[in-house]
């Protein structure tokens, strides 16, 4: 029964209705699947899922416990490069991390080796100096239709979490996967926030501070999808009215 229930228990559904997470989805997200379960026993919660608690949504486990007021840890707001490059001349290039690389660079962000063999470039632009830059190969099309599948996004690297700018599109580097996604602060959510698909077909997808390693705003993008029959039918339309005015 629940008055029964100890007072972990009941905060840990506190916590996931107020996150907006559904019991299937909050399991999936802290990749715990007994979860459901524990929410509906009447025993203390397992010392991993405190653990998870803490590493994916930053939940204080005094709180959990009522030995604090704070629902939520303070945490690390660092989401600087974890390594940059520096050419023979003293200046950074900017690493080009294309979708294969892509799946790898969350678990390889600290690993100096790994970085050595992406390529890298220099861009003779005023636009690209005094900052650190980083370039992304997009996969799949959920930012159609501003960036395409294959397209090549240039991120300037968000050194805090504070500087972020809500509404912007930014490359983030999660635990497990790279994204690029327009970023919002989530409403009456503390410590979390929603990544945004320029295409509806997707739906949001919300992430805690604790998630994010690394932040690239994106200023620039390189493409290479040229709509050729597109560019053709428009330049017939052209052609054609221009015909009709001066045959007028």
């Amino acid at each position: 029964m629940e008055y029964n229930r100890p007072l972990s228990v009941k905060r840990i559904r506190v916590i996931r209705e107020a996150l907006g997470y559904n019991i299937e989805e909050f399991s999936n997200r802290l990749d715990f699947s007994e979860y459901e379960v524990v929410e509906n026993s009447n025993i203390d919660l397992p010392g991993i899922l405190v653990a998870k608690l803490m590493q994916v949504f930053s939940v204080n486990p005094l709180w959990l416990y009522g030995e604090s007021t704070m629902r939520f840890l303070n945490t690390t707001s660092n989401t600087s490069p974890k390594y940059i490059t520096i050419n023979e001349s003293g200046e950074e290039d900017i690493l080009l991390v294309n979708q294969k690389a892509s799946a790898g660079y969350p678990q390889n962000i600290q690993d100096q080796d790994w970085y050595k063999e992406l390529p890298s470039m220099k861009l003779p632009l005023s636009n690209y100096r005094n900052a650190t830059y980083r370039g992304f190969q997009v996969e799949g099309d959920s930012m159609l239709p501003n960036i395409s599948p294959g397209d090549w996004v240039i991120g300037r690297a968000v050194p805090s979490i504070r500087e972020l700018s809500s509404g912007k599109v930014y490359i983030i580097v999660l635990q497990d996967a790279v994204v690029v996604k327009q970023v919002l602060v989530a409403n009456n959510k503390s410590n979390t926030f929603l990544l945004r698909s320029t295409n509806m077909e997707y739906e949001d997808i919300i992430v805690s501070i604790n998630e994010i390693q690394e932040l690239w705003e994106v200023n620039s993008k390189l493409t290479f999808a040229m709509d050729v029959s597109k560019q053709n039918n428009l330049r017939k339309e052209l052609q054609e009215s221009m015909r009709n005015f001066t045959n007028r």
